[in-house]
């Protein structure tokens, strides 16, 4: 495969998802693949079992690796969950008056102050890390501006959004994939790239709210002036739907197709008829009303579409601007959804959407044939404008040099108007790692965890031929609001 690289793995709480695709010189992604696994041993985007969702994506990726003739050894990691949050942090600096003259003219010099101070924002929980910070306004001297730099005033002060995660969660995921030999690029929140693939810029400038209906969690992302503003994570999904109509009688097998081709958001709106199926148990025939079906999805949309609500009042964005709705995932495509979301939010502008932002269109036309594939398609878009991963051909060997990890340390604190912020400490964390020689037309160094072959494999691939050459071996792995208007 030529060209820069983009692999983007999304664990869900129903399926495993690898996606890869190639960068045009436009930027576009060229989709080549996409594979998915179903998994389990995931709640409402938690790892529980890592075994099992180890054996998920060792499928998934063994699946792609062969249909590519590659070998992939690094990717963009999607994470979803409620332990993802956004929280927002106001500060302030007092402009330095560098030409002594009055003028009080802002420089960069100011706006790299205020930037430090923010990066040494204490955390509310010692369990958390931050995932990334991005500013969503300046003001100088109350007033607010776009541009701070060449400003004159006395106070520049700045209100930033950052994306926290529980530590926990983050390296669970992180060990699934090391154990299959992919080391995580970059963690990357999906409620955080979720529009890339499927908002206008005209959505992201004026305002939307992204609802990504997934099968364990919801994910709401809320976009006004060019920014992500607020992102939350419902923990309820399509799945909740699933297990609702197994509660009424209807065999596990069944459930899945009738709710996808007799299914509808709206029991008011669906038909009279009786959909009839035989069981696979004794030959019994079983029957459901269809306006009863729709009764069952109905009342769980209906929740779902509460709590986004709830979401949408708690980012802040009804006192600027009314949004539009993005709905998309898996579960966007039941009939009457839009109707559905109209009626429990009180908008009027609620569509459904797909992946088709920022890619070859022959490749997304014959790879997303499925709004499931939204999350995966975001992230590939994400990477394409982050940078390449590790791809080699299938037989290559690569070579990873060994680097100490930094771990950020943080004190449990959010003071956003206290002025005394503690510096962050950056404290060297070893990792051990197996350097495993890379050739052919990919010779250059990579840095990147990839973890040492299970130790009992190998001793019994190499136990007829050597007999007991090896004595005992033990390999460790370390792992490593303010509120605001829009």
């Amino acid at each position: 495969m030529k060209g820069k690289q983009i692999v983007a793995i999304d664990v869900g709480s129903s399926n495993v998802v690898i996606a890869v695709g190639a960068v045009e010189d436009d930027g576009r992604v060229d989709i080549r693949g996409i594979v998915s696994e179903p998994v389990q041993g995931v709640a409402a985007g938690h790892i529980d079992n890592s075994e099992q969702v180890g054996q998920a994506v060792a499928a998934a990726k063994q699946r792609i690796e062969q249909q590519l003739n590659i070998r992939i050894t690094e990717a963009y990691a999607g994470l979803s969950g409620d332990f993802i949050r956004s929280v927002q942090v106001t500060d302030h600096v007092y402009v330095q008056d560098e030409l002594r003259n009055g003028s009080n003219q802002i420089t960069q010099r100011d706006l790299d102050e205020l930037s430090r101070r923010m990066q040494s924002v204490k955390l509310p929980d010692e369990r958390e890390t931050i995932i990334t910070m991005e500013p969503l306004r300046y003001k100088v001297d109350e007033k607010e501006v776009e541009i701070p730099v060449g400003a004159y005033g006395h106070l520049l002060s700045a209100t930033y959004n950052f994306i926290l995660c529980d530590k926990s969660m983050r390296s669970r995921l992180g060990l699934c994939l090391q154990r299959q030999g992919i080391t995580v690029k970059e963690y990357v929140p999906n409620a955080l790239v979720q529009h890339l693939s499927v908002a206008t810029t005209e959505d992201l400038q004026d305002g939307a709210v992204v609802v990504d209906l997934g099968g364990g969690v919801t994910d709401v992302t809320v976009l006004y002036g060019g920014k992500v503003r607020y992102i939350a994570s419902i923990p309820i999904g399509a799945e909740a739907i699933n297990a609702d109509i197994r509660s009424s009688s209807i065999p596990s097998n069944y459930v899945e197709d009738l709710k996808v081709q007799y299914g509808a958001a709206v029991a008011e709106l669906a038909t009279d008829d009786n959909i009839v199926f035989q069981s696979a148990r004794r030959g019994m025939v079983k029957s459901i009303l269809r306006r009863n079906l729709a009764t069952i999805i109905e009342a769980r949309l209906s929740e779902i579409a509460e709590w986004v609500k709830r979401e949408i009042k708690e980012s802040g964005c009804g006192s600027k601007f009314i949004p539009s709705v993005l709905l998309t995932g898996g579960a966007s495509q039941m009939r009457f959804i839009e109707n559905l979301f109209q009626r429990e939010l009180g908008l009027e502008d609620v569509r459904t959407v797909h992946p088709e932002y920022g890619f070859v269109e022959e490749s997304m036309l014959e790879h997303i044939t499925t709004p499931a594939y939204a999350t995966v398609a975001s992230l590939l878009v994400y990477g394409a404008k982050k940078g390449a991963c590790a791809v080699v051909a299938s037989g290559a060997t690569v070579r990873v040099a060994a680097q100490p990890e930094v771990e950020r340390v943080v004190t449990p604190v959010v003071d956003n108007d206290n002025d005394d912020f503690e510096e962050e400490r950056r404290q060297p964390k070893p990792s051990e790692r197996d350097d495993v020689e890379r050739g052919g037309d990919d010779d250059e160094i990579l840095e990147g965890d990839i973890p040492g072959e299970d130790v009992a494999k190998k001793r019994r691939r190499w136990g007829d031929v050597f007999g007991n050459l090896f004595n005992k071996v033990s390999t460790t792995f370390s792992e490593s609001e303010d509120e605001y208007d829009l």
